[in-house]
């Protein structure tokens, strides 16, 4: 396996999920300033019918099921492909298929 190029294509991912991690905080903080700010000068009334909007949470938690599926699918239907040319990417990367463990029949 080529673990030198996937290991760097990891450390790529992980440096972007730190940066999106890293503004976590200061976008919870520049959010409650504003909130804080509005609420101590407006009074905000309830938009109708708001019993039927999903609150931003519910919205949230909807997207990411969806994402979580959609990825998970994804992956199946990758895996899948990838399965199938096999043959060809492990003549074309100069690859052995892997030996496949055959049981032993236990005599009785």
């Amino acid at each position: 396996m080529s673990t030198a190029i996937i290991e760097r294509v990891t450390e790529i991912q992980d440096q972007v999920i730190e940066a999106i991690d890293s503004v976590k905080d200061p976008v919870t903080n520049a959010i409650n300033t504003v909130v804080d700010f509005v609420l101590d000068r407006v009074d905000v009334p309830a938009v109708p019918y708001a019993e039927m909007i999903p609150t931003p949470k519910e919205v949230i938690d909807s997207q990411a099921r969806f994402a979580t599926k959609l990825v998970t699918t994804n992956k199946t239907v990758a895996l899948s492909a990838a399965k199938a040319a096999a043959p060809l990417t492990d003549k074309l990367l100069d690859r052995k298929p892997p030996v496949k463990k055959v049981a032993a029949k236990v005599a009785a």
